[in-house]
């Protein structure tokens, strides 16, 4: 399993070939520094909320995925993409493409997304279209369906050996209910989502982090410690649930406790969905809000 945070890392630059073909969305200095833009439906609702709940089109998400890119292309090591409606932005990417291979939806309307199953349109052919690298797949984990979840991780693994590209598994706590709607609770469901989900040997394992405020750091960073001794791939943290302005301290917290980096998107665009004009908003502020994190969690490594 995972040993501590200097054996995912690579910190000499002269060092930092890949040599794991997950490695090639590593930045110069061996961190994930990475964006997610593949939201859909929610991304929709977003959109629409921030103006006035006028109607989103299809062709508004597309442009809103490529003008996110085109802003973080220079400073992300790695961005994820949906094949809905992100094929403007991956053709247009300058750095690696990790496509999404998941459905997802709710079971509750306007709910959290708690629902995934294997997008069989995802093919060898669709991600040489796309020029990805990696297949990604959102797994909602409960601990009443873990040999459930267990056996459909399994099964986005299997697609993408066959495919020939690495898997990114997302393990997420859903619903959260119960003992996990506690902070201390939704630790002990990852740290056990986590256990569970490494059996099927993902090439990278994303996941939530426990963080609400400053108060949350002791708890994060003992919750990635524990997360990195049940894995054996590195992993890295999502932003979702954690408000952009706690995000950066949040990816911290977690890379001192083993995480090899982030796959961050709200914490980097959102706001952006509010804005008179998204395209100027994300231009001018996007890849800064990316750095930000990346420099907050460096500057935890010192």
């Amino acid at each position: 399993m995972n040993s501590p945070l200097s054996s995912n890392l690579v910190t000499d630059e002269t060092s930092a070939a890949p040599t794991d073909p997950i490695d090639i969305f590593r930045d110069a200095r061996g961190l994930f520094t990475m964006v997610a833009v593949d939201q859909r439906g929610s991304l929709r609702h977003m959109l629409s909320a921030g103006h006035g709940n006028t109607v989103v089109t299809d062709e508004h998400l597309t442009a809103f995925k490529a003008h996110v890119i085109d802003a973080v292309g220079d400073a992300a090591s790695g961005v994820l993409l949906d094949q809905d409606f992100g094929f403007a932005a991956a053709t247009s990417s300058r750095c690696p493409v990790i496509l999404a291979a998941d459905i997802l939806s709710s079971s509750e309307p306007g709910g959290p997304v708690d629902i995934a199953v294997l997008d069989d349109a995802v093919t060898a052919e669709t991600t040489e279209r796309f020029g990805a690298k990696a297949l990604k797949f959102l797994l909602p984990w409960h601990p009443s369906r873990r040999s459930e979840a267990i056996d459909l991780a399994y099964a986005f693994m299997a697609r993408c050996r066959d495919i020939g590209l690495p898997g990114v598994l997302e393990g997420v706590v859903r619903p959260r209910e119960g003992d996990t709607v506690t902070s201390e609770g939704f630790a002990e469901a990852l740290i056990t989502a986590a256990a569970d989900l490494t059996q099927t040997q993902p090439d990278l394992y994303k996941t939530e982090v426990v963080y609400t405020s400053e108060q949350d750091h002791d708890l994060a960073v003992a919750t990635a410690r524990s997360i990195s001794e049940q894995l054996y791939c590195p992993w890295v943290v999502l932003s979702s649930g954690v408000s952009g302005e706690n995000f950066p301290s949040a990816a911290a917290a977690a890379v001192t406790g083993g995480a090899s980096g982030f796959l961050a998107g709200r914490a980097v665009w959102s706001e952006a969905t509010s804005a008179p004009q998204p395209e100027a908003y994300l231009k001018t502020h996007a890849a800064n809000n990316l750095q930000k994190i990346t420099d907050r969690v460096w500057a935890s490594l010192a």
